[in-house]
């Protein structure tokens, strides 16, 4: 076996912790560039929203698009924010994980387009032309609300 004398010793306890300190900064360094990348893909992916409602209304019907474009707006969030919910998740607790990440403005918005959601996924009714108009403008409203966010971050 290997003696090292004190001063060996303590240049190796040096190394170990510099090499810790610089796996720790790239970690952090990939971190922040994956970040990065996901601030830059919202905005196409929150343009996809309005076209998505738009074409699923014309194909499709209202609530069709309601319930397609809000499972878009869901899973388009999970993405950008890195969220990573168990498949047995419902609607409403990834509304509220995601919410718990957004601004209270987004987050009112998201849990108004939840409340338009709801009762179309699970009423089993066609939507009403109110609840498509209000769905819409609480939809661009949401966009809005995002953009604001991450500008002040």
């Amino acid at each position: 076996m290997i003696e090292l004398s004190p001063e060996a010793q303590f240049w190796v306890i040096i190394n170990v912790i510099l090499l810790a300190l610089i796996a720790t900064l790239t970690s952090n360094l990939i971190r922040r560039r994956r970040v990065g990348k996901l601030e830059k893909s919202l905005a196409p992916l929150s343009a996809s929203w309005i076209s998505t409602l738009d074409h699923l209304l014309r194909s499709r019907g209202p609530s069709e698009a309601i319930i397609v474009t809000f499972n878009k707006v869901l899973d388009d969030l999970k993405g950008y924010l890195g969220l990573s919910l168990s498949r047995g998740s419902t609607s409403r607790e990834a509304v509220l994980a995601i919410c718990s990440r957004l601004s209270e403005g987004a987050c009112q918005s998201l849990m108004r387009l939840y409340e338009i959601y709801e009762p179309v996924r699970f009423g089993g009714g066609s939507a009403r032309r109110e609840d498509l108009d209000e769905f819409r403008r609480t939809l661009i409203k949401l966009i809005s609300e995002i953009r604001l966010w991450r500008s002040r971050s």
